[in-house]
């Protein structure tokens, strides 16, 4: 058996996304200059399949409508900045309100998947691990494709000389699906299969919040566990969406199973939270909710239950999570990236879908013992076949498929 961990060690991985600093005293339309420079090749290309498949999707008028909603629903603070971007790519592609949209793919029901796992350490350190599974494909001006991995990059919020926030990000959406709050507490969304464009609109008119950057908004002004819990649990949302959440307290982890605008659905499960008396030290969500059996054609949550049945609180730090949310049941095809991130150290890392974890390195109460997750996970045939049909759907989204 193995004994307790007695030191615990992170290696940076060979390769690391790039990084970015936004400060947030900087005025809001010059705020994303560098990382919209930067990436303007792309930024051009991923108009160009994300202006077709609007226009695939919807009508000019329901872009219109869609537009007017979303821009009652976000602080101006962030209008401000796609004003901004607009500016500095100049180009019919991408203006104020095509940013505006892009940011909130969510509530248009754009397809995702992922997966989040919390895990608890003995002495209550929450560890919050992530997997975005989706796509995006764009044709390059040379031909080749791109996606989600070939843009993915870490930004920090600073604030009067201080970081308080780190987020993973792509060009042009600036609001926040995967974050931390330094000392603070950590965000993850998850799609809900109830997502429903139409009906997220219907409840936008009526005053539900888009969450993208309105849940940056919180991290922004929140710093505490606690008190974001208890704002996000408690306000109205567009549409249905799970949102995990890690804090730096002790034992400080939950998962919020949101309902569209204030439905409160009588089947719709409770907040699930990490209970150190109840002994529940882990908690992981994927797209089904926890209360009712898995579909059929996504297996991801029982087969990992059935995984983490087999370990042990004692085993738990930043490389078990490594181990557990890139594991073949939880890495699949569709994994753009990986975060893992810790909000009682500060400990973050992103890696894209072709990366290795960091080695982790575990000092036992015996002989040094070197554990390198830096695994080439081949994909087996069953794997491919399930995700043949979200593929697909990418694809027919993007009018890059049938």
């Amino acid at each position: 058996m193995m004994c307790r961990n007695l030191l615990f060690l992170l290696a940076m991985p060979a390769a690391a996304v790039p990084s970015f600093d936004i400060h947030l005293e900087t005025a809001p339309e010059l705020r994303w200059a560098e990382v919209t420079k930067y990436y303007m090749k792309d930024i051009l290309a991923m108009g160009e399949t994300f202006n077709r498949t609007l226009h695939n999707k919807f009508t000019v008028e329901e872009l219109k409508e869609w537009a007017d909603v979303l821009s009652n629903g976000v602080p101006k603070e962030f209008l401000d900045e796609f004003r901004g971007m607009e500016k500095i790519v100049n180009s019919p592609l991408w203006t104020a309100d095509h940013i505006l949209l892009f940011n909130h793919l969510y509530e248009l029901e754009s397809p995702t998947m992922c997966s989040g796992l919390l895990a608890a350490q003995e002495d209550g350190t929450v560890i919050h691990g992530r997997n975005m599974d989706y796509s995006f494909l764009y044709k390059m001006p040379d031909g080749s494709t791109h996606d989600w991995p070939d843009v993915t990059y870490d930004v920090n919020f600073w604030r009067e000389g201080k970081k308080i926030i780190t987020s993973v990000a792509w060009p042009m959406s600036v609001g926040i699906h995967t974050a931390m709050r330094y000392d603070g507490w950590t965000f993850e969304q998850n799609t809900r299969t109830t997502n429903n464009h139409s009906l997220n609109l219907e409840a936008g008119k009526q005053g539900a919040l888009p969450f993208p950057m309105n849940m940056r908004h919180l991290m922004q002004t929140i710093p505490d566990f606690s008190t974001a819990l208890t704002k996000i649990a408690s306000a109205s949302w567009m549409a249905p969406q799970y949102f995990i959440m890690a804090g730096a307290g002790k034992f400080e982890g939950a998962v919020v199973t949101i309902d569209r605008a204030h439905e409160h659905l009588a089947t719709t499960p409770p907040i699930q939270r990490i209970q150190a008396n109840k002994g529940i030290w882990h908690l992981l969500q994927t797209n089904d909710d926890v209360n009712k059996p898995p579909p059929s054609f996504d297996p991801r949550r029982p087969l990992t239950e059935n995984l983490l049945a087999t370990k042990d609180q004692h085993e738990v730090n930043e490389g078990f999570v490594w181990d557990m949310i890139r594991a073949p049941t939880l890495f699949n095809p569709l994994t753009a990236f990986t975060w893992v991130a810790t909000p009682a150290t500060g400990y973050h890392e992103t890696i894209v879908h072709s990366e290795s974890p960091p080695q982790h390195l575990m000092l036992l109460e015996g002989p040094l013992t070197v554990q390198d997750s830096r695994k080439s996970i081949k994909m087996s045939d069953q794997w491919r076949q399930l995700f043949k049909r979200p593929l697909a759907r990418y694809q027919m989204l993007q009018g890059t498929g049938a």
